[in-house]
């Protein structure tokens, strides 16, 4: 059977998900061994009874949501709110979405456990201490370019992307998310609160993907 094919969510979609308030409960999507970051879009296969009947309220309503990552029957509480931007169902009785990452936040309380978990969340926004991140970021943008340039799996036109991200913490997650990362590094760079550590951290997973690529 053949994936489902969706619409292309627009950059004019995405910038409106962008503006959106999130309130200050959500219904909680866990994903197994998956983290999805702030800025970006992603694909899920949804299929879980309890999962299918959160996506179907969250498309009914204002199509938001907090993803947290599931690992070892572990639900982090820390995670991302985000905009579901497009929904296809499946012939099997699975659906694809399409969602979109907004903010790191963080489960507060919970407020239900059926027919889905929902909880109390706070936004977690960034810390900037460092009074002048050019230099880093443009690090950050010169060692992207040259592992897309040896890494087989990242399409070409990616490092352009990247070298037009003048927000460092939108950088580090465009890298993040297109890095073959273990879900546990990348949900231990979306807990970095601080832009300069986090950039710092990237750097740092570039030098080692750069390494085993020229080996």
């Amino acid at each position: 059977m053949s994936e489902p094919e969706f619409v292309l969510v627009s950059a004019e979609e995405q910038a409106r998900a962008e503006q959106l308030e999130l309130p200050d409960e959500l219904p909680v999507l866990p994903l197994k061994e998956t983290v999805v970051l702030p800025g970006t879009m992603t694909p899920l296969a949804i299929g879980q009874e309890r999962s299918l009947a959160l996506i179907d309220d969250v498309v009914a309503s204002d199509r938001l949501l907090a993803l947290v990552m599931l690992h070892d029957e572990y639900v982090h509480t820390i995670g991302v709110g985000a905009f579901v931007h497009r929904m296809i169902r499946v012939p099997d009785g699975t659906v694809r979405v399409v969602v979109q990452g907004l903010r790191r936040i963080a489960l507060t309380r919970e407020v239900r456990q059926e027919p889905y978990l929902v909880s109390e969340v706070a936004v977690m926004p960034d810390f900037v201490e460092a009074n002048d991140l050019d230099e880093l970021t443009r690090t950050a943008q010169e060692l992207f370019a040259r592992v897309v340039g040896f890494v087989p799996y990242l399409p070409p036109e990616l490092h352009l992307a990247a070298a037009t991200v003048t927000d460092p913490s939108i950088l580090c997650h465009l890298i993040a998310s297109t890095l073959r990362l273990e879900a546990e590094q990348k949900q231990r760079l979306l807990e970095v609160v601080d832009v300069e550590q986090r950039l710092r951290d990237v750097l740092l997973l570039l030098d080692h993907e750069l390494e085993f690529a020229v080996d």
